[in-house]
């Protein structure tokens, strides 16, 4: 029988030990599956209300599609009409290409040529690219350029506030009007 050599005993000592490393368990364990969310919905035509706790209906949205990607996450609105009722009679009429109904529905934000339209016949109408629906101030707010139109009258400004139930529209800065007879 032949007695290895040195250098052969160093070779077979490394190749077990490499051997053993590759093959050992990884410390950190198994990783933990990522959280499973339940799933939103889509709608076509989709119409969503909201009432106070009387029951009374305060509000009224209404899109061409609705989408809610993760349930109980905000909602994406498409071609969006949103009717703000705070009181009987007093429809204060929101429209927009986009929007979302935010997770706790007290809040919608609209986006893309927003019209604000106050609930009475012959009223001004307000234009801008972001509008902020608050349920709780009953508020509608930008911070964006405004026109308000009220034919053949128009102002234009940067920022708005308007108090839906009080019905008052407050312009915030740059302010600048044409009146004509």
């Amino acid at each position: 029988m032949r007695i290895p050599q040195p250098v052969t005993l160093i070779a077979l000592t490394l190749l077990a030990a490499a051997t053993w490393w590759i093959s050992r368990p990884d410390d950190a364990g198994p990783e933990a599956p990522a959280a499973v969310t339940q799933p939103g919905y889509y709608m076509n035509g989709a119409e969503l209300e909201q009432s106070d706790q009387s029951g009374r209906l305060t509000l009224r949205a209404r899109a061409a599609a609705a989408h809610q990607v993760e349930r109980g996450g905000p909602v994406l609105l498409d071609e969006v009409q949103v009717d703000y009722l705070p009181s009987l009679g007093r429809d204060w009429r929101m429209t927009s290409v986009g929007g979302t109904l935010m997770p706790d529905g007290r809040s919608v934000l609209l986006v893309g040529d927003v019209q604000l339209r106050a609930p009475f016949e012959g009223a001004a109408v307000a234009h801008t690219e972001h509008l902020r629906l608050d349920l709780d101030e009953q508020t509608a707010t930008t911070g964006d350029p405004v026109r308000i139109d009220l034919p053949p009258h128009s102002v234009a400004a940067r920022g708005m506030v308007a108090d839906l139930k009080r019905e008052t529209l407050r312009l915030e800065s740059s302010v600048d009007g044409t009146f004509t007879r």
